[in-house]
């Protein structure tokens, strides 16, 4: 009987490591350039530069959520530093004179100047991402650069209109089924069509759409009084 149960408990934390691991890649969801190509295209404007050459750089993890850098080239002078973040929700992107390296140091991203200190050392510009706010609204390298935002879709950008007697929404834990697997998101409830309900990340600030079908039954009640 002992052993019986010893098996059970092996087999348990087996598969809640399987399931972590798993998890944690659905998570991440790091795109691929053609997608992030795509993407960009779609919008234009100043989201696409006419020629402009996108790669991808490197990812860095702050808390939930995983920043996937891009470097886009541009056809003149300068670079595009592209930003996707979980589910491969695009944020924004920075102009800047030089381009986004892998650079690692906790909680930034780093920009390479391709300069020298006077110890001869490689010099390197690091951007702290905070844990709440996400990118900073603006960076300074050799000169200032603004996050120029993606562009909400027209649904998300609406106000949510809560009923008289109903709490206002608040950032709670969500449990999500996505692609096969459960995972948890900090987020608030922003508003619902008939078969999706959009939420707002607490860590990167963005907004994606859900079908109420993949949130737990917890989730769907909780939802329901926002009709």
């Amino acid at each position: 009987m002992k052993r019986t149960l010893g098996i059970i408990t092996i087999l348990a934390l087996a598969a809640g490591m399987a399931i972590n691991t798993a998890g944690k890649a659905e998570k991440e969801d790091r795109p691929k350039t053609r997608f992030v190509l795509e993407t960009l295209k779609a919008l234009g404007g100043e989201h696409y530069p006419e020629k402009m050459k996108v790669k991808r750089i490197t990812s860095v993890e702050i808390g939930d959520t995983h920043y996937h850098i891009f470097e886009g080239k541009l056809d003149t002078t300068g670079y595009h530093i592209i930003f996707f973040g979980n589910y491969q929700n695009y944020l924004g992107f920075y102009a800047s004179d030089f381009p986004p390296c892998n650079e690692e140091r906790d909680g930034h991203f780093a920009i390479d100047p391709n300069d020298v200190d006077e110890d001869g050392n490689a010099k390197f510009y690091f951007i702290p991402i905070d844990e709440k706010k996400g990118l900073p609204g603006k960076i300074q390298t050799n000169k200032p650069g603004t996050l120029v935002r993606a562009p909400q879709k027209e649904e998300e950008a609406e106000k949510t209109v809560v009923e008289d007697g109903v709490a206002e929404p608040e950032y709670r834990d969500w449990k999500i089924t996505y692609r096969g697997k459960e995972l948890t998101v900090r987020a608030i409830y922003v508003k619902q069509t008939f078969a999706k309900v959009y939420l707002k990340a607490e860590a990167s600030g963005t907004t994606k759409d859900f079908d109420i079908t993949s949130l737990s039954r917890e989730d769907q009640a909780y939802v329901k009084q926002y009709k």
